[in-house]
């Protein structure tokens, strides 16, 4: 019997995306999966829009309380031994989750299974739009360094994890309603091993509702994955903290910069001069501040 696979999906207000993802998920090659939907308060017509699939999913409704708290809840109505998680506007390709499961047979040693995208905009037509890739490439020789930073694993779509490693790295942080995904891959790094494939397995929907769109909401994502890598970090990443700090702070100052929100920026600087006075005071703090500023100020003399 090959493993069962729980397939969370969270919505709300989609009800005109949100049947396109279970379609995507019931037309998989791999078949023993189940499907839990949690429609997180929606006010338009999304459970009409899943009542045709009665008896091949299950249906939770909750008040609203964000996609986190979805997504956990989802998870505890689930029973797979690996789990999968698919935003409601995205969509699957039909060998994803075969091609996924395929690797974590083969591979005991590797915990979470993720793979690229196809982009597509609101009406599933190939996105040919501006789209900025460099977050998802590798630029440090240890994977666990590139999450202090980056999500270069991409999408909760884009993932298959094994229910073993989520449960000891926990769950979403309901706390968080942007970069939360960042925030469980860099626990699941401490605990498990990542695995690529080189192949787009999902299509990632872009359009003015992505999370991505609200800069000043990025920004607060990332002030709390910032504290979360001043207070977690293992002692052997001790020697990358500051370096990370420096290029999260740059992230956000630029997202707010981007939002004409520079107000809130100062505010978290002040409030990190009091809440992480450690690392804000330290000389190692602004000798690699000052180093990495000096190495940046050369590369844009070197491409004048």
């Amino acid at each position: 019997m090959e493993p069962l696979v729980s397939v969370i999906i969270a919505t709300y207000n989609r009800a005109d995306l949100v049947a396109k993802a279970v379609e995507s998920a019931l037309n998989q090659t791999y078949k023993n999966i189940e499907i839990v939907v949690v429609d997180d308060g929606s006010t338009d017509n999304t459970r009409q829009a899943l009542r045709q699939y009665e008896g091949r999913i299950e249906y939770i409704y909750q008040g609203r309380s964000e996609r986190s708290k979805a997504r956990n809840v989802g998870f505890r109505h689930s029973s797979g031994d690996n789990i999968a998680f698919l935003d409601s506007d995205d969509l699957w390709l039909p060998t994803k989750i075969e091609k996924q499961v395929q690797v974590l047979n083969e591979k005991p040693d590797v915990g979470v299974i993720y793979a690229d995208a196809q982009f597509i905009d609101r009406s599933g037509d190939t996105y040919d739009g501006e789209i900025c890739l460099d977050v998802l490439k590798r630029k440090r020789q240890d994977f666990y360094e590139d999450l202090m930073t980056d999500n270069i694993v991409g999408s909760p779509s884009a993932v298959l994890v094994r229910r073993e490693c989520l449960v000891k790295a926990g769950l979403f942080d309901e706390s968080m309603n942007a970069c939360e995904d960042l925030d469980l891959w860099i626990r699941l790094a401490r605990h498990c091993r990542f695995h690529k494939i080189e192949l787009p397995l999902f299509q990632f929907r872009i359009h003015t509702g992505n999370t991505q769109c609200k800069l000043s909401l990025m920004a607060k994502g990332y002030e709390t994955i910032i504290n979360k890598v001043c207070r977690d970090t293992p002692p052997q990443f001790e020697y990358y903290k500051n370096e990370a700090i420096i290029k999260l702070l740059s992230k956000i100052a630029s997202l707010y910069a981007q939002d004409r929100n520079l107000r809130s920026f100062m505010l978290f600087c002040v409030r990190s001069v009091f809440q992480e006075l450690h690392w804000i005071i330290g000389v190692s703090f602004w000798l690699d501040f000052f180093r990495l500023s000096k190495e940046k100020y050369r590369k844009r003399l070197r491409n004048i």
